[in-house]
């Protein structure tokens, strides 16, 4: 019995012990998601935005679709790897002011195995996105890491 005992407490301090050294090792993967730009488009009418944020999301992404007809929210993910998951996503946002309309973009990627960050996944969607260059800009970002 006395023997048992101290086998399991053994067993137990070198799995405790493995543990505590194991949970300081780097993680493999970084989940990061960004908010990027805010674009202004003034004077011209949001219809004209869903077919803009398709056509970005399709550049960098794939397979475009609008979350719910009339929504105003494009979205898009990377490609798939052996295991049917994504490693990128991104969302295009379009809300009417005025006389005109407002885009926000927001990105997610893992890395590795996608090859670009989520900042630098949402700065090639502005890119992308018509008009955006012309457009008044508000640089202002949130970056986020889960662990």
């Amino acid at each position: 019995m006395i023997k048992t005992f101290r086998y399991r407490s053994a067993g137990c301090a070198i799995a405790f012990g493995v543990a505590v050294a194991l949970s300081g090792a780097a993680a493999s993967a970084d989940l990061q998601t960004v908010v990027g730009a805010r674009v202004v488009v003034p004077n011209e009418p949001v219809s004209s935005c869903g077919a803009k944020a398709k056509t970005a999301l399709n550049s960098v992404l794939q397979n475009a679709i609008e979350s719910e007809d009339g929504s105003g929210e494009w979205l898009a993910y990377g490609a798939l790897d052996s295991a049917g998951h994504a490693s990128a996503a991104a969302s295009i946002h379009c809300y009417p002011v005025d006389t005109g309309y407002v885009v926000t973009f927001a990105c997610a990627a893992q890395v590795p195995p996608n090859p670009d960050t989520a900042t630098g996944l949402c700065a090639k969607l502005v890119a992308a996105f018509p008009g955006a260059k012309a457009a008044a800009r508000d640089s202002s970002s949130a970056v986020g890491r889960l662990p």
